[in-house]
């Protein structure tokens, strides 16, 4: 896959309440998506609605030329404190033509703008902390 990870912490979005149109009792992530997609639209980012898969919630964007999907989910820490505080993770998957895949081109690398975005947008949130970058390989270990 064509895929980084932004993964971070906070208790600032759902990670305890199940929705009753939730797929799965994990598919939290839809108010997540629902602030991204409000921070990217301010910053000029075509967006489109987010909708729900059995993970999580995904959110399809275009900025310039290239067009992502921001596969966005967590898990609570379950502290009793907060049961909303916990780990968030936004894969970011670069979407490609036929050419460019055949031509092995048009890979995400960590230099890409759209991480830089993300980084940026989730980085100035006094709420959020711990905001790193994962590649897939590091992204499978636990955080």
């Amino acid at each position: 896959m064509n895929v980084l990870h932004v993964v971070f912490k906070t208790g600032r979005f759902n990670l305890s309440q199940v929705k009753n149109h939730f797929i799965n009792p994990c598919c939290f992530g839809e108010d997540l998506a629902a602030w991204l997609r409000s921070k990217l639209v301010e910053k000029d980012v075509e967006t489109r609605d987010s909708y729900q898969e059995d993970w999580g919630w995904e959110l399809p964007v275009k900025q310039g030329h290239d067009s992502y999907y921001l596969c966005v989910s967590g898990n609570s820490d379950e502290a009793p404190q907060n049961l909303d505080y916990g780990q968030w993770r936004i894969i970011v998957e670069k979407r490609r033509t036929l050419r460019q895949r055949l031509c092995r081109k048009g890979k995400i690398t960590a230099d890409d703008s759209m991480l830089a975005l993300l980084q940026g947008i989730l980085s100035t949130e006094s709420t959020i902390q711990e905001v790193r970058l994962l590649d897939d390989e590091k992204a499978q270990q636990p955080y």
